[in-house]
């Protein structure tokens, strides 16, 4: 009956240290208005002196046509982030056609928060990963 007694208090004891072990804290990078930077699928930046974080969270859609095939339409990716900004949490949504030569720009109150390129380019015959993808980005202010 001891032994019992022994082995519930030991898996008490284990779950209670699992329960209350400290949660491992987001890590970001930090970057400054007007500078390029890339974020990877679940990473993010905070734009310093701006109480602004952006987090990749997502590529819904990726309908780009691959290198070397022809299509009859030349597709689109779309990306989500999530930005806080004041404490505030909302989803944006960014949509790329691979003829674009000018930038894809979401304004979030004071900011414009624009992609300038969506890493890598579809190949035919290979699945791109999630973790694969990289957004090239920058974040300014509004004029």
């Amino acid at each position: 009956m001891k032994l019992f007694k022994n082995s519930i208090l030991l898996v008490c004891v284990l779950a209670l240290a699992v329960a209350c072990k400290e949660k491992p804290k987001a890590s970001y990078s930090s970057v400054k208005l007007d500078e390029f930077f890339e974020l990877k699928m679940n990473q993010s930046v905070v734009v310093l002196d701006n109480d602004l974080k952006l987090t990749f969270t997502g590529v819904p859609e990726e309908s780009r046509c691959p290198r070397f095939t022809n299509c009859i339409q030349e597709g689109q990716v779309r990306l989500t982030m999530e930005a806080v900004h004041a404490g505030k949490s909302q989803v944006i949504e960014f949509t790329r056609t691979p003829s674009e030569t000018s930038n894809s720009t979401v304004t979030l109150e004071k900011f414009k928060i624009q992609l300038y390129d969506v890493t890598p380019f579809p190949e035919s015959g290979k699945k791109i990963n999630l973790t694969d993808y990289g957004a090239r980005m920058a974040v300014r202010k509004v004029n």
